[in-house]
């Protein structure tokens, strides 16, 4: 997927979205040079076998891919003029098939996209956008000539706007990275739930149920977006109902002192269910659906949402009684303050979000959760429902531009994930 804010959205003061062509022809016009993370490229790839020259477009790409990522602008000259290329000459499936075969581990995140002028005057020009990798170092293939022929290989990477290669310690750190940064990522959003779901469950009566949702992203926030400040996040927008609703409202207040606290609000849902009304505030949750709801806002573009899935009666049977009315609407603006929060913080990344179902494990051996509805207004247990002892957490990845179909297709994955084990089909 394409990146939704690069050098040339900072450099020309855009909001997040995808490139234009009118970003190309303004990037051009005040002789933006090129960085680590922009490349002008005169001419398009070509693809004729020389032995002994590596492949320019593999080497360029994986440069970027094993850096911080980055643009290829075909169409503009060192000089920063816009001569344009022909986009009929474009072969799409040997630019992806030469880094299929040239580039190893394979690299996912490259999209190429062509940009024609606008009513067709003007220069074109091809794009190739590559997002950072999470499985860097990669390693470029290509031929040498030394006595025979031979394979050999090299990690590229950017310094500016030179390329140079990793050096053998270069390359056992850059997987050294790799490996903790899949671990850390695991950890941070395992912790983001259990933190959350020990706050929510030790203000709660007995036998509640809550969902718990957290999103993480899987890279941080770009080095180009400011710092952000406390008051950033008050009385502001935080989202939008992918159904699709009104803004959500929220009014927060940071918890702790610096900035690398997070931000807590409060929320009370709406008699029809849902995420509104932010309150400001303490918790509140010391009797269920006084306060139904919990959002944190995290600085590095972490968001928790808790809400209350049960009603009084779970106190009384014993059994967290989960209230599948509430869950996909739940889930669904769950999401979109992940995506709302995302694009405030100015990330591209893919978002990994877990959504849990958990209740007080300290119940006895025959604690159940129960799937309820709704008769004639009135809560009641779904007949020929399972009843599981524990819910297992389902987990997806947003991807870095999600429209409305996007949002509530990845709210709907996780309704699945967690109703299928109840025996429930998500609606």
């Amino acid at each position: 997927m394409a990146r939704s804010w690069t050098r040339l959205h900072e450099h020309l003061g855009r909001p997040m979205g995808r490139l234009t062509h009118g970003m190309i022809m303004d990037a051009v016009a005040s002789k933006l040079g090129e960085t680590d993370d922009l490349d002008w490229k005169k001419q398009l790839p070509t693809f004729v076998p020389k032995p002994g020259i590596w492949n320019e477009f593999a080497k360029d790409v994986t440069a970027m891919a094993n850096t911080r990522g980055g643009l290829l602008v075909y169409g503009v000259t060192d000089d920063i003029e816009a001569v344009g290329i022909d986009l009929a000459e474009v072969n799409e499936q040997q630019l992806t098939q030469t880094l299929r075969n040239g580039v190893q581990p394979y690299l996912s995140g490259v999209d190429i996209v062509p940009l024609p002028a606008p009513g067709g005057g003007g220069p074109d020009f091809l794009i190739v956008d590559v997002t950072p990798s999470e499985l860097a170092p990669h390693f470029q293939y290509g031929w040498e000539q030394k006595d025979k022929d031979r394979a050999t290989f090299n990690a590229p990477y950017r310094v500016g706007s030179e390329t140079f290669y990793m050096s053998e310690h270069q390359v056992a750190r850059a997987y050294q990275e790799r490996f903790s940064r899949q671990a850390r990522a695991e950890t941070a959003l395992a912790e983001l739930v259990q933190q959350a779901a020990s706050v929510v469950l030790g203000e709660s009566v007995p036998g509640c149920a809550w969902l718990v949702v957290a999103g993480r992203p899987a890279r941080p926030v770009p080095r180009l977006v400011p710092a952000p400040r406390a008051s950033q996040f008050r009385h502001e927008d935080v989202a939008v109902d992918p159904a699709p609703q009104p803004h959500v409202h929220a009014v927060a207040e940071p918890i702790g002192q610096s900035a690398a606290d997070p931000v807590r609000i409060a929320v009370k849902p709406k008699p029809c269910g849902g995420l509104n009304a932010f309150e400001q505030g303490g918790l509140g949750l010391g009797t269920a659906r006084q306060a139904g709801a919990m959002v944190e806002l995290h600085h590095d573009g972490g968001v928790v949402v808790c809400v209350d899935l049960s009603h009084p009666m779970a106190s009384q049977i014993g059994a967290a009684l989960v209230d599948t009315w509430t869950l996909p609407t739940a889930l669904g603006e769950a999401v979109a303050v992940i995506d709302a929060h995302r694009r405030r913080r100015l990330l591209d990344s893919t978002v990994d979000i877990t959504a849990a179902i958990v209740a007080d494990g300290n119940n006895g051996p025959d604690f159940r959760f129960i799937a309820c509805g709704y008769g004639n207004g009135q809560p009641r247990a779904i007949e020929r429902a399972r009843q599981p002892l524990r819910v297992i957490p389902a987990t997806t990845e947003l991807p870095p531009i999600a429209d409305d179909d996007v949002l509530q297709a990845t709210g709907k994955e996780l309704v699945e994930g967690l109703l299928h084990q109840f025996g429930i089909n998500a609606h």
